[in-house]
């Protein structure tokens, strides 16, 4: 049996979702909410709902935006809702697979989900489902695809969005079959905009909804895709990973046993996920009462595929120029945390504040393997002192890992906080309560 038929069966064979798993699900569905309402004045989501607005077809069923007391035809208003929940680079991230599913799959499901399907329980397994598909992908790709280049989440996520969209249209199994196999052909997105922090990755997001809703209709009206997508002589994985270094099995190893959402991370920082481990070091040194005059320099340990995210090439990384930019950013991160002992949205709307561009440069990195790597995005650094000691940290699992995850509590903090950008407190506060019933 191919990996496809595999997925497939195990995927339509689920009857009942424990609980525990169900509450993961909406508690991630609030982050991603409250990270597009967080976004809904920013210039990219404006131009982008101008883009939408104007390929919205009039005559269409339409659902409600976020970000705007507006409506646009149900799949064009779900792609805004999701571009502008990774818009702040704020949304959740599954460490190990290093993919931004939520983002996606919450106004796929929400958004245009309740424009198809008045089923609140297979909304919610469409979630899940999805979120199971798109992890492992990218699980079994071990860090490959970004190697390649790639945006891990544009590959997978359009896998995540096809799951999902697969469960809300009904597709029986040789549909979901065909439609993991013309997934493939689909899946796209190049990690170029780290050249100049421009909005393409947030199309990445929109784009793998949108793809997703489209290849399940596809499959739906029998059109057929390559069985073999996942082992053929241009696999899904030699195409876009390095196929000897990935583990298919991990494709379908526990699938919908060990759930998905139960190990993804809720990002405390507006940032790449990547330096969130760098960050936590900063903080625990400006705790500890180091100060800016007591350090000569700091050499913090990477791995591999973060440098190309956050450190590289370091001479652009001292001196971003956008908010966007920052946020890929290591030194400049880094430096803000230490300094201030916090990073907001409100961080990085000052990009010219001569204390952190001072500091960021003393700042350097070195690759090194991390043990704890991706399934946590750790921190490890030396510090030399001015009188010549050296200080280490390591911080092994990142703050709002899974396994140092925040409480309920710091979350529904965080929603709020993102929510009130845009809509009053008591708004908010109602859509905490339609998630969490």
């Amino acid at each position: 049996m191919f990996y496809s038929e595999k997925i497939a069966s195990v995927i339509l064979d689920i009857k009942d979702i424990p609980n525990d798993v169900k509450q993961r699900a909406k508690e991630l569905m609030l982050d991603s909410i409250g990270t597009a309402l967080a976004a809904s004045k920013q210039k990219s989501v404006l131009r982008a709902f101008d883009a939408f607005k104007d390929m919205s077809c009039d005559s269409s069923k339409k659902a409600k935006l976020w970000i705007k007391d507006e409506e646009l035809e149900s799949s064009m208003a779900a792609m805004l809702n999701a571009f502008a929940s990774h818009a702040l680079d704020y949304d959740d991230t599954h460490t190990e697979a290093i993919l931004h599913a939520s983002a996606i799959l919450t106004p796929l499901c929400l958004t245009w989900g309740f424009s198809v399907c008045n089923d609140g329980n297979k909304i919610l397994k469409a979630f899940i489902l999805g979120w199971e598909v798109g992890a492992r992908l990218g699980i079994a790709s071990k860090g490959t695809f970004h190697k390649r280049g790639f945006h891990t989440t544009s590959l997978c996520g359009t896998y995540a969005a096809t799951v999902a969209s697969a469960i809300l249209l009904d597709l029986n199994k040789e549909e979901l079959i065909n439609a993991l196999g013309i997934a493939a052909s689909f899946a796209c997105g190049i990690n170029e905009f780290l050249s100049n922090g421009s909005n393409s990755k947030l199309l990445h997001i929109a784009n793998a909804l949108r793809n997703g809703i489209f290849i399940a209709k596809l499959a739906k009206a029998k059109l057929s895709g390559p069985l073999t997508v996942f082992e053929g002589r241009d696999n899904f994985f030699r195409v876009f990973g390095i196929e000897e270094d990935c583990d298919k099995e991990s494709l379908v190893k526990d699938l919908c046993k060990d759930y998905a959402v139960m190990q993804v991370s809720i990002k405390p920082y507006p940032c790449c996920h990547f330096a969130h481990g760098l960050i936590d070091c900063a903080l625990e040194l400006r705790n500890e009462g180091f100060k800016d005059e007591d350090i000569k320099s700091i050499k913090c340990f990477v791995d591999e595929v973060p440098i190309s995210f956050i450190c590289d090439p370091l001479d652009k990384k001292y001196n971003p120029n956008t908010a966007y930019e920052a946020k890929f950013s290591m030194p400049f991160l880094f430096a803000l945390a230490f300094k201030d002992g916090f990073i907001s949205l409100q961080s990085l709307e000052n990009l010219d504040r001569k204390d952190i561009k001072e500091f960021a440069k003393k700042i350097s990195y070195e690759k090194r393997k991390s043990s704890g790597f991706p399934k946590y995005f750790p921190g490890h650094l030396e510090a030399i002192l001015k009188d010549g000691k050296i200080i280490k940290k390591d911080v092994f699992i990142n703050k709002g890992n899974f396994d140092n995850p925040l409480s309920f509590e710091e979350l529904k903090a965080k929603f709020l906080y993102n929510a009130k950008l845009s809509i009053s407190e008591e708004k908010a506060l109602n859509i905490i309560t339609q998630i969490k019933c």
